[in-house]
């Protein structure tokens, strides 16, 4: 990539941004984990075909999705990086057996000193950026070597367009070689901001993860039981006034806490304990079942869940952040309940609301209202799966497609 005036000045500021922060950001705890990989201490890659990006749990499924649908014997060497340690452990799970050889490691700093370093060692043929992993210094220095890069289920928020298009020079000397968008909306963004006329559309590679709903048989109680997933520290205070309510109405009612990041285990103990509300942590007891409200601190588990469940509310929903994966409730047989902000899952499709798989309340009153209902009434579960497994099946392919464009660009 030859660099002009404007690119040269904005990389020299973003290279001292870097360098300033990174003492920061290793001290952060989300990030300290790791940090020996972030900053090319530990080096855990060698030369490899592909360099694929997931950045956290999403990106990393949808990595694991990929990998799985290349067709025949096809065998490549690829690095997996991501950002987080709950992606990374999805990762280490689920590519331990099979096909490709695959090395899993963190993403290093995004500071063009460590990526230039970073790029030499693994001397990928292609680039693979999941989503909106759009990162300058990688993809500058992809460029400069003269390396391919696509971006793969691509989407971008029209909040997010206004933002990157503040500095549309860079990005667009800084474009893919290929752009496979999830919606037409998200086709039209990432065409402008990178002036890239190699944008296709693409069937969600999410839905490609979903497999046919199965209603699981459950063991009869007289108990009602709800499942509260994803919950953000920025709604915690709207789903606790929440779980007071249904209490009062249900007294006997089961609740899994699901709290979206583990590290808030601890104030969901001080929020329950404040209101008198019976608790247990999943690890710390046997008791799991005598108490009102379980607060999960473990990984992997909502599945099970939901299919236990009688009602849910999907959460990052309740405070402007866009929302959290609901499709997973209904495809185990749970009709899910989020607030007004699910502006990260409108590539689902407005079917979703139209057909009852899921139920939108514009606050936290409407939230508790439409819970009470569902909880007293529970749906028909056979009509779910009949309604879930019609729409999954119209939505399924992507990861087909989008590893097709992978090998023409090999």
């Amino acid at each position: 990539m030859k660099s002009t005036l404007p690119t040269s000045l904005l990389f020299s500021v973003y290279k001292l941004l870097w360098f300033c922060i990174t003492p920061i950001l290793k001290r952060l705890p989300r990030l300290k984990e790791g940090v020996a990989e972030r900053i090319l201490q530990e080096i855990s890659f060698s030369k490899v075909d592909l360099w694929m990006h997931a950045a956290s749990v999403g990106e990393a499924y949808i990595a694991i999705q990929i990998l799985k649908s290349f067709e025949g014997d096809q065998e490549l060497d690829i690095l997996v990086t991501c950002n987080t340690s709950q992606g990374r452990e999805i990762l280490k799970k689920n590519l331990a057996e099979q096909q490709h050889h695959v090395s899993i490691a963190y993403m290093v700093f995004d500071n063009p000193v460590l990526v230039k370093k970073a790029i030499k060692i693994a001397d990928p043929k292609l680039l693979v950026l999941i989503e909106l992993e759009i990162w300058p210094a990688l993809m500058a220095e992809m460029k400069r070597q003269k390396k391919q890069i696509i971006i793969v289920n691509g989407r971008m928020t029209e909040k997010s367009f206004k933002g990157y298009n503040k500095v549309a020079f860079l990005w667009r000397r800084l474009k893919p070689d290929v752009i496979l968008a999830t919606s037409k909306d998200n086709k039209a963004r990432l065409q402008a901001l990178f002036q890239q006329k190699k944008t296709y559309l693409v069937e969600n590679i999410k839905f490609d993860q979903i497999e046919k709903c199965t209603i699981v048989e459950r063991t009869a109680t007289k108990n009602k039981s709800l499942i509260l997933a994803s919950i953000r520290k920025e709604e915690e205070s709207e789903v606790l006034y929440i779980i007071i309510k249904l209490l009062e109405t249900f007294p006997d009612l089961h609740i899994d806490l699901f709290p979206r990041h583990l590290h808030r285990v601890p104030d969901w103990v001080k929020l329950l304990s404040g209101q008198n509300i019976s608790y247990s942590i999943k690890t710390a007891s046997q008791n799991n079942n005598s108490q009102s409200v379980l607060i999960w601190d473990v990984f992997g588990e909502m599945i099970n869940a939901y299919q236990r469940s009688d009602a849910a509310f999907v959460g990052g929903s309740l405070a402007p952040l866009g929302g959290q994966n609901f499709i997973e409730a209904f495809m185990n047989g749970v009709i899910p309940v989020t607030g007004p902000s699910v502006s990260n899952f409108l590539w689902t499709g407005d079917e979703v609301f139209l057909d009852g798989l899921v139920k939108k309340g514009n606050s936290k009153e409407e939230v508790l209202q439409l819970l009470v209902s569902i909880l007293k009434s529970p749906p028909d579960k056979n009509l779910i799966q009949q309604k879930a497994n019609s729409y999954i099946q119209l939505k399924q392919g992507g990861s087909r497609k989008t590893c097709q464009h992978i090998v023409d660009l090999l």
